[in-house]
């Protein structure tokens, strides 16, 4: 930078020398030429000045870059400390938060019955991040961004996820209820095979005989205000959920009575009412 300034005024300077030079296609008087001298003797003078002045100015605007580049150093060095990290390992966990935007954004790009074939999926991102959201690391600022933004992709997916929706199936060879709902693309859970045999009543007369090249819909998703019940849920922990009040599992139990003898008793794939608060 220092040497493009003197370089553009040592050009200035030739320049201003060189227009009475040029000009002087007409005889001038000793004075006059006497008088043209010292002008351009003073403008050397005055540019000789400036550039010693502004070689100052890029001095001291070197020196402050220079001192805060100091401080911003020592700041990052300051923060890195705090949260017992390197900058090595800030970089490969920033990485691991670029590639799991990329993958959460490819899966809302996903047609509807298509991303809840991903429930397992976005239950694993959604679990890794709660761990490294629990991280030092995740309270830099730049980290804490990415995962900000993370979360509000995984929020986005469980909203489509959760609504209903249904994809076909068709049965194979060796196929049954229990090992349909196993599959890791369908429910991942064996337990939850009452709910493609409800979806499919008038095609499964008895549940223990399907048949190959059969179609099934299999549902997924739930409408608002209800709740799908997966092994080991109770009332009173679908009512902390819900509710963030497990005291209140009895509206649950009193709104669901026809199909909920008993409020100790509930089972897998049951769907249940839940009322307002």
């Amino acid at each position: 930078m220092k040497k493009s300034i003197l370089c553009g005024l040592a050009v200035c300077i030739l320049a201003s020398l060189a227009v009475p030079l040029n000009a002087q296609e007409k005889k001038i008087t000793r004075d006059e030429y006497t008088a043209q001298m010292a002008d351009l003797v003073q403008r050397e003078t005055e540019a000789k000045t400036q550039i010693v002045s502004l070689e100052a100015r890029i001095s001291e605007l070197d020196r402050q870059s220079n001192e805060l580049d100091r401080e911003i150093a020592n700041l990052k060095s300051e923060t890195l400390s705090l949260v017992g990290a390197t900058q090595r390992q800030v970089d490969a966990f920033s990485r691991r938060l670029d590639s799991v935007t990329a993958q959460l954004e490819g899966l809302l790009a996903l047609a509807p019955e298509m991303l809840v074939q991903k429930r397992k999926e976005v239950e694993n991102v959604r679990s890794e991040m709660g761990q490294l959201r629990s991280q030092p690391i995740a309270a830099l600022p730049e980290i804490a961004a990415k995962i900000t933004r993370i979360f509000r992709l995984l929020g986005d997916i469980g909203a489509r996820i959760d609504q209903p929706v249904t994809i076909d199936y068709s049965v194979r060879k060796g196929d049954n209820l229990w090992n349909i709902s196993k599959k890791s693309n369908i429910y991942d859970d064996p337990y939850m095979w009452p709910r493609i045999y409800r979806a499919n009543r008038d095609e499964v007369n008895d549940p223990d005989l399907i048949y190959p090249k059969q179609n099934l819909v299999i549902p997924f998703g739930v409408g608002a205000n209800q709740h799908l019940v997966e092994r080991g849920h109770t009332l009173f922990e679908i009512a902390a959920e819900v509710y963030n009040d497990a005291s209140l599992w009895h509206k649950i139990f009193e709104a669901n009575q026809q199909q909920v003898v008993e409020p100790h008793l509930i089972f897998p794939a049951q769907v249940l009412q839940i009322p307002n608060k």
